[in-house]
């Protein structure tokens, strides 16, 4: 950061009320200095925002988090500074700038979205776009956006295949680069598939806290979506426990829907490692589907893992007690 870019910092700060709060998340990442530093100027000349450091030992790009849900896996810097102070600022309702049919657009956002913006220094169209995707998050609390600047953190780029900027990708599965059309994007995320989303994009929702709301999705499209099926037979442990709350509440309103990941978790049971197997077992059991028994009983007999067979002893009586209570 230049002279005049630390100016212009202070100039902006000043505009940060007491008890601004900016989220610090640093990683093993060898960016994660540069970071810290940002974020220590920032707090010598606003001296009422309060910055809540994280610390991990993942080396995953670190990130600064603003209000609401906007993370910058970028050090602002000219006239994209601007736009980070904005994005500290206090959510006040306002119209943030929005035309009305942004605004019409953004009420019929009905799930949570995650927006990946890449910038990068001298694009001559990133600061526009960066400025309209900040005010457009603020304005809705079903957007969360994260600005990536690609020549920051290259590695990152280069995973996603960015070949230009600005590029904002939605979803893992929809982009557009350039002139940025924000009116097509928003009509995008208010009329697209739930059923469609990507198992990454569905566990992005689910992490946001989001877990009932995916349920209701379900429920009202009378159908699960495929990449439910794919959290729950995920490797890591927090990405399946959040796709078996998801499954839980579906089995508390609409067991017979619950019911249809039955044969598609059996038929990948094999596959799976045990741990694995010992979470599909339970939400088998908490289906509520008795033509599971012969299957958890075939486990509880001939499994050499005693936790499998305890995981299946217990789905089982899960069923048996809701077969008795119908």
């Amino acid at each position: 950061m230049n002279t005049s870019e630390m100016e212009q910092l202070q100039r902006l700060a000043t505009e940060l009320p007491p008890g601004t709060r900016l989220r610090l998340t640093l990683t093993r990442h060898a960016r994660s200095d540069e970071f810290q530093a940002f974020a220590r100027r920032l707090a010598e000349m606003a001296p009422g925002i309060d910055i809540l450091t994280d610390v991990t030992a993942e080396s995953t790009p670190p990130w600064m988090e603003t209000t609401g849900g906007i993370r910058f896996l970028a050090l602002p810097e000219g006239d994209k500074l601007d736009c980070f102070v904005d994005a500290l600022k206090p959510l006040d309702g306002g119209d943030n700038g929005l035309l009305p049919v942004h605004h019409e657009w953004l009420t019929h956002i009905t799930l949570p979205a995650e927006i990946r913006l890449y910038i990068a220094p001298g694009c001559p169209f990133c600061p526009r776009a960066l400025k309209e995707w900040v005010a457009l998050t603020r304005a809705s609390e079903k957007l969360r956006l994260q600005v990536i600047d690609g020549a920051f953190f290259p590695e990152t780029a280069r995973e996603e295949n960015i070949q230009a900027v600005p590029t904002l990708i939605l979803d893992d599965q929809l982009r557009w680069s350039g002139r940025i059309p924000v009116a097509e994007v928003l009509e995008q995320l208010a009329t697209r598939d739930p059923s469609r989303l990507s198992a990454d994009a569905l566990d992005g929702i689910i992490k946001e806290g989001q877990a009932e709301q995916v349920a209701r999705a379900m429920v009202a499209n009378g159908a699960l979506f495929p990449a439910i099926i794919d959290l729950l037979v995920n490797e890591k442990w927090p990405v399946r426990l959040g796709a078996m709350v998801v499954m839980e509440a579906i089995a508390a309103a609409a067991p017979q829907l619950a019911a249809r990941a039955v044969p598609i978790l059996r038929e990948r049971y094999d596959r799976l490692d045990d741990p694995v197997r010992g979470d599909v077992l339970y939400i088998i059991g908490e289906t509520g589907d008795y033509r599971a028994v012969p299957f958890l009983k075939e486990i509880t007999a001939h499994s050499t893992n005693p936790e499998i067979r305890q995981a299946a002893s217990e789905a089982l009586a899960t069923l048996q007690t809701e077969q008795r209570d119908q």
